[in-house]
């Protein structure tokens, strides 16, 4: 199988450039693992598994996973406790009220009409189960990100999930001092690099162009980090879910008691 693309939006847990945002990422994973555990989830679903980093560690802590996404997962992220399957996360191929758990990372900012995709994660989870979905916080997002359809502040998200849950808690991927001087670094190089286009042109090329500078972007903003060593070593506890707060790098919302379909109406 080859490499999939590097697109500076899709991440590659091999890339040094993105570690940091890999810890991240992968510490809302662990928090999805301690929540399965300590509720004694079995039948876990993920949609929108990416190139699979994520999914490899939820299955080597728990009993089963299906992972659902258009793209295939990197061959090394493969386990014997996870059935990746190839379909669009709108309308998969899998019995309702199926899981425990429903776990979906990164992905309701790319998608233009949402309602088709949250029918989903309400629908696939059982009475008493649980989803838990992350996107970047708006209020910390430099907008740049030519991926994103829409990003949400913790009003709008719980405000678009409430019609699927009786239950939301909005929780955030918080930073401690040294990831979130990074990020704040990060957000102020994006910025300064942008002011050289007040217009706003960047914005009407050709989209192939737009994606070509986005991946070129992000990987020359994250190397002049590392070059000034403004580029922390990062853990799993540099990155804790807490209470959503304005300035949390992504919103969590963790969703309970799906609402039945006639509710939804």
């Amino acid at each position: 199988m080859s490499r999939l693309l590097f697109t500076g939006e899709r991440l590659h847990a091999d890339h040094a450039l993105f570690a940091i945002d890999i810890v991240r990422h992968r510490a809302a994973y662990a928090h999805a693992i301690q929540l399965a555990k300590e509720e004694g989830y079995e039948n876990v679903l993920e949609l929108g598994s990416g190139t699979g980093y994520g999914t490899r560690e939820l299955a080597g802590s728990l009993p089963q996973v299906i992972a659902i996404d258009r793209i295939a997962p990197d061959l090394a992220n493969h386990h014997a406790h996870v059935k990746f399957i190839r379909a669009d996360a709108r309308a998969i191929p899998l019995a309702s009220s199926s899981f425990d758990l429903v776990i979906s990372f990164q992905v309701i900012e790319h998608i233009k009409n949402p309602k088709p995709y949250l029918e989903t994660v309400s629908r696939m989870l059982k009475p008493g189960g649980c989803a838990l979905l992350t996107t970047p916080n708006l209020k910390e997002s430099d907008g740049e990100n030519p991926f994103h359809v829409r990003e949400y502040t913790a009003d709008e998200l719980r405000a678009l999930l409430d019609p699927y849950f009786e239950e939301i808690e909005m929780l955030g991927v918080c930073a401690t001092e040294a990831p979130k001087a990074y990020y704040d670094a990060r957000l102020e190089k994006i910025r300064s690099i942008v002011r050289i286009d007040p217009l706003g042109l960047r914005r009407i090329l050709p989209r192939w162009l737009i994606d070509r500078l986005f991946a070129a972007l992000a990987v020359l903003v994250r190397r002049g980090l590392k070059n000034e060593n403004t580029f922390p070593d990062v853990h799993l506890d540099d990155f804790p879910i807490l209470p959503a707060q304005e300035d949390c790098l992504d919103l969590m919302a963790l969703c309970r008691k799906p609402r039945l379909e006639e509710q939804k109406t």
